[in-house]
């Protein structure tokens, strides 16, 4: 019989794991091989220290079925482990037709069935079946963060979110050794494995503050459950340093059970999902015309019933409150009209216009964030005539990652100049400049009026002034034109509004019934901005 041993050494609570299918074949060639060892995989922590994921030691059940000849001993070895929860039966009886020479029962068990586990090898010792040590990924706070942190497979490797993305840097660093094995396959220099212990595993520092973090995960499934809404995210960021100090999402996965969950719930919804992001993306296309002096802060367009252009006729939303005849940027901000962004859009020469999206969108993507993890998705419409000119200026016909549109408001709030978003703590982007001061400035203006007394009032706070932009837009069919019914409410705002330190950005992907930005989103911001600043007093 082939006795594998494996050892764990304890040195200030780290422990050590061999590469087992290695020591597997080396034992059976009975030869001097290297084998690696390595420390657990590393730890993710939040801004403050508090450990989001680590690993800790776990047992796995193996069996070598080749070895165990006695059909009483089998028959006998079969019935005891079918009663353990947790080993399929189907699965059990396929292992032992197999009569394989290695091959795994039950990967990383908890430890109550561990323990039944062992209460049974005492009755079956030396017959081919054992427990090796791995290491098991812990997320204490379960679904706190997800899927930002992502989670692990059953090898310890990445799968999604950070786990995915910074793999190579959390993952054990190996030391390897020559080790010697006897015709039974047992290691017999195993002292030598006591030289290789290294030092504590690696810790990835996130910006995520997790008491904001909780708050805002519960508040955003209140807000979800009140609106039967599909999903919806909120993300919190320090516009000083680029700081994300919450990347919220609703729903979430288990990360202990990811299995359970469909794959569209393991992206991150700010930054997978392409978005048409409707109003909010006004005062970004009101910027881009300032500063390439298309549009001045005194130009002036006049609204009437509806924009007339080629053979589209647009109309302001129903939630546009109204508003009509000569109308300045701030009055088309302020009532959020889709009559005025498009007339505003109209006066750039039309292939100018769409190189200016290109590259505001496309080329400048690159200052937006520190690192590639973060980076979304943009598409500009294919067909570029007049009315995709117009339609666009109000976030139809283009589509953006949320993240993205949440990064240029940073910008807007900063006075047009970008400290890029960051995930990682010891990220330092290199500030940026996306927009003219003067123009920024003055479009931050603009969004205060918006708050003041125009489509964002339910986002208003007592005694903090605040600046913002609401959105609803309509979904896209992939059969092309729009789904009727399906929206998506959503509220960007920065505070305090004359000397801004957070940004927040919240969207809602089709609610029921109350579908505005305004009424949807921007309530949900201010419950969130209130919490950001008691929090960080």
């Amino acid at each position: 019989m082939i006795l594998l041993f494996f050892v764990a050494i304890f040195k200030q609570l780290y422990f050590v794991t061999i590469d087992r299918q290695k020591l597997i074949s080396y034992a059976q060639e009975q030869r001097n091989e290297t084998v690696k060892v390595s420390n657990p995989r590393g730890e993710i922590i939040d801004r403050e220290g508090l450990i989001l994921a680590f690993s800790i030691p776990s047992y796995s059940l193996y069996i070598q079925p080749s070895l165990i000849k006695n059909d009483e001993i089998r028959n006998k070895l079969y019935d005891e482990l079918s009663k353990i929860k947790g080993i399929p039966i189907e699965n059990l009886k396929k292992i032992f037709d197999k009569n394989a020479p290695f091959t795994w029962v039950y990967r990383k068990m908890p430890f109550d069935i561990e323990k039944q586990v062992r209460e049974i090898l005492t009755k079956f010792p030396e017959q081919g079946i054992g427990l090796i040590k791995e290491e098991k990924r812990v997320y204490p706070y379960k679904d706190l963060a997800e899927p930002l942190l992502g989670f692990v497979g059953t090898d310890n490797q990445g799968l999604e979110g950070v786990e995915k993305f910074y793999n190579s840097y959390l993952s054990s660093i190996s030391k390897e050794e020559n080790l010697e094995f006897d015709a039974n396959g047992r290691i017999v220099n195993i002292d030598k494995l006591e030289n290789l212990v290294q030092s504590s595993p690696v810790k990835l520092k996130l910006t995520i503050d997790s008491k904001l973090q909780g708050l805002t995960e519960s508040l955003l499934d209140e807000c979800i459950k009140e609106y039967k809404a599909k999903r919806g995210t909120v993300i919190v960021v320090d516009i000083k340093t680029g700081a994300i100090l919450t990347l919220a999402q609703s729903p979430r996965i288990n990360p202990d059970k990811f299995y359970d969950f469909p794959e569209e719930d393991y992206r991150i919804i700010s930054r997978d999902f392409l978005y048409e992001p409707g109003s909010i993306l006004k005062p970004i296309i009101f910027n881009i015309l300032l500063d390439n002096n298309i549009i001045s802060k005194d130009t002036t367009v006049n609204i009437g019933k509806y924009l007339q252009v080629a053979n589209r006729r647009i109309f302001d939303a129903e939630d546009g409150l109204g508003l009509s005849g000569p109308s300045t940027i701030k009055d088309i901000l302020r009532y959020s009209s889709n009559i005025g962004a498009g007339s505003l859009a109209l006066k750039a020469p039309n292939k100018e216009y769409f190189e200016l999206l290109k590259k505001y969108f496309c080329d400048d993507e690159k200052y937006l964030f520190s690192e590639n993890f973060l980076k979304g998705y943009v598409h500009l419409p294919d067909y570029k005539g007049p009315v995709e000119q117009a339609t666009t200026a109000f976030g139809q016909g283009i589509s953006l990652s949320f993240l993205n549109v949440v990064a240029y408001y940073s910008a807007i709030a900063n006075g047009g100049e970008i400290v890029p978003l960051k995930i990682i703590e010891d990220d330092i982007g290199r500030p940026q400049r996306l927009f003219e001061k003067s123009n920024a400035d003055f479009i931050r203006k603009c969004l205060i009026s918006v708050v003041q007394n125009g489509t964002g009032v339910s986002a208003q706070i007592n005694g903090v002034e605040v600046a913002g932009k609401t959105g609803t837009a309509q979904k896209p069919s992939k059969l092309g034109g729009y789904i009727p019914g399906e929206y998506v409410a959503s509220f960007i705002g920065f505070f305090p509004a004359n000397k801004p330190k957070y940004v927040i950005g919240v969207l809602i992907d089709n609610p029921v019934g109350i579908h505005w930005g305004g009424s949807v989103a921007a309530p949900l911001f201010r419950k969130i901005a209130i919490a950001t600043m008691s929090m960080n007093k």
